[in-house]
C-alpha cells in the first residue's frame, strides 16, 4: 500500500487501511494501543448516545434529530487529530467530533429539545454552532481559516459536510476560496448515501463525490483530494 497521495481518484482508486469486513487491507498504520481504546471508546460512546437520542425523537420527547449511526469513525477521528486551537466547523452528524472537542453531551440534548442554551458553545472551544442548511458552512469554514492566515495563526480549520453538500453552489465557492487563498482548512465529506432526501443516485451523476474537488482537464481547487473508505 502507498501513501494516500498515490491514490488517484479519478481513476475510481481508493485509500483504504481497513476492509468491509474489518480485517487489515494495507500498512498497519501501528497505532498505539491505547490510543486505539480511546478511538474505540469514543465512538461507543457516541453510538450509544445517538441511539438513544434517537429513541427519545422517535418517542416524541424530543425534536427533528439527525443520527449518525455509521459514520463515526469518519469525523471521531479527523477530530482526535485537531489541536485544541484548531477550529471545527460541522454540519449536524457529527455527535462523536462535538463530544471529543469538548462539548457537553447534556448541551446536544438540550438543542435538540428545542432550548436555545444547547447551541452556546464553551468559551475555551473552538468549533462553530450547528449547521443544518446544507453546505453553508463550507464558506464559513474558508473565511474562518482565511482569516487566521491573515493574523498569523498557525492553526487550522477542519470543515466536516454530507454528500448532498457537493451539489450545491456553496461547496464549490468555499473550495475555490479556499484554494485561491491558500487557506489552512481541511474539508471532509461523509458520504452516507443520502442526501436529505433522495439517494446520492438522484442529487449528482458524478461517478465519485471525489472528483468533484476537481474543476476539470484533471485541475483540482489547488488542494489535494483523496478518496478514503470510512463507511457506506
Amino acid at each position: 500500500m502507498g501513501t494516500v497521495d498515490s491514490f488517484d481518484p479519478l481513476n475510481d482508486e481508493m485509500f483504504q487501511i481497513i476492509g468491509s469486513d474489518g480485517t487489515l487491507s494495507g500498512k498497519d498504520p501501528s497505532i498505539p494501543n491505547e490510543l486505539l481504546k480511546e478511538m474505540y471508546a469514543r465512538m461507543n460512546y457516541a453510538r450509544l448516545a445517538d441511539a438513544k437520542m434517537l429513541s427519545l425523537q422517535r418517542q416524541g420527547r424530543m425534536g427533528t434529530f439527525a443520527p449518525s449511526t455509521g459514520q463515526e469513525a469518519a469525523h471521531t477521528g479527523p477530530s482526535m487529530a485537531m489541536e485544541k486551537e484548531d477550529w471545527m466547523v460541522p454540519a449536524f452528524r457529527e455527535l462523536g467530533a462535538y463530544l471529543v472537542r469538548g462539548i457537553p453531551l447534556s448541551s446536544v440534548i438540550l438543542y435538540y429539545m428545542g432550548d436555545p442554551r444547547g447551541n452556546i458553545v464553551p468559551e475555551d472551544v473552538r468549533n462553530m454552532p450547528l449547521c443544518v442548511p446544507v453546505g453553508t458552512q463550507l464558506p464559513h469554514a474558508a473565511g474562518i481559516a482565511y482569516a487566521m492566515q491573515l493574523k498569523g495563526d498557525p492553526h487550522s480549520v477542519l470543515c466536516f459536510f454530507g454528500d448532498g453538500a457537493t451539489s450545491t453552489g456553496d461547496f464549490h465557492e468555499g473550495l475555490n476560496f479556499a484554494g485561491v487563498t491558500g487557506a489552512p482548512v481541511v474539508f471532509v465529506s461523509q458520504n452516507n448515501q443520502y442526501a436529505i432526501s433522495v439517494p446520492r443516485s438522484q442529487q449528482t451523476a458524478s461517478r465519485t463525490l471525489s472528483q468533484k474537488g476537481y474543476t476539470g482537464r484533471r485541475q483540482r481547487y489547488t488542494c489535494n483530494v483523496y478518496r478514503n473508505k470510512g463507511g457506506p
